[in-house]
């Protein structure tokens, strides 16, 4: 009997060789990618209901208070201001629909800043000139027949019989006038001024040949100032002059101090 002795290069072991994990056990191991959030105007509900009935509602306010704003610019400024802001609200709107044409090129952080700031430029034009469409301390009743004036105006109506003011065209500084409408024909005639900045009243009537009525106008800035017969058919056969008034603008009170004589 002889004894086997192992090849120094092999060692002999008991241990079973380790099994080779199940594609299954190895899949469990790997942690699946948590599925990527659905933006709120992207949910199914959202798009197919909510968006529909929200959109057009928005589309309309904005349009509203888009014309009330820009109509205010140009109805309440003065001078070149309504130009200067009608022109930046324009601007805005060409720079705001380029950018936002492109807007799936930029964070939804830097759309929303965009975005926000575009809308307070075109919603705010309007409140930048609010206020300005009438003189601070100015005074909208007319001016009746008594009180304080500075000189007088005399206009005769239908002199000779004709359909016409005597004189056609005047001239005047600013201030506050005593004005004297003369019927020159026993025909009804009104003197009437087209100007509400005049704070004239409703009109002077004259009905017969020699009558003569007075009142106050103001006169607060240069320019020419159209009076008219109201009669029908008056005005449009040529009953209608002009005054010409030249001088530095003044309100209503520095008229009145600066006035010397007082109708009573």
């Amino acid at each position: 009997m002889t004894d086997e002795t192992p090849d120094s290069g092999s060692v002999a072991t008991d241990e079973p060789a380790p099994a080779e994990p199940e594609a299954s056990e190895s899949a469990a191991l790997v942690p699946a990618p948590d599925a990527a959030p659905v933006p709120f105007w992207h949910r199914p509900n959202v798009e197919r209901y909510l968006a529909p009935l929200l959109m057009p509602i928005v589309v309309v306010v904005g349009l509203v208070v888009y014309v009330l704003n820009l109509s205010r610019v140009f109805l309440s400024a003065h001078g070149h201001t309504n130009v200067v802001v009608g022109s930046v609200v324009t601007v805005a709107i060409l720079v705001g629909a380029t950018v936002l044409s492109n807007s799936s090129r930029l964070r939804s952080q830097t759309i929303a800043l965009m975005t926000a700031g575009f809308l307070l430029v075109v919603f705010g034009s309007g409140w930048l000139v609010l206020g300005h469409s009438q003189v601070k301390g100015e005074s909208s009743a007319a001016l009746g027949p008594k009180g304080k004036y500075g000189d007088t105006i005399s206009i005769i109506a239908g002199a000779g019989g004709r359909l016409a003011f005597a004189p056609a065209s005047l001239s005047a500084k600013t201030g506050i006038y005593l004005v004297t409408l003369t019927d020159g024909a026993d025909t009804q005639h009104t003197l009437n001024f087209d100007q509400t900045s005049t704070l004239w009243g409703s009109g002077l009537v004259v009905n017969k040949a020699g009558e003569k009525l007075t009142s106050r106008i103001f006169f607060g800035a240069a320019g020419d100032y159209t009076y008219y017969c109201a009669v029908p058919g008056h005005r449009s056969a040529g009953m209608q002059g002009v005054i010409h008034v030249t001088g530095p603008t003044v309100t209503e009170a520095q008229a009145a101090a600066a006035a010397k004589n007082t109708a009573t």
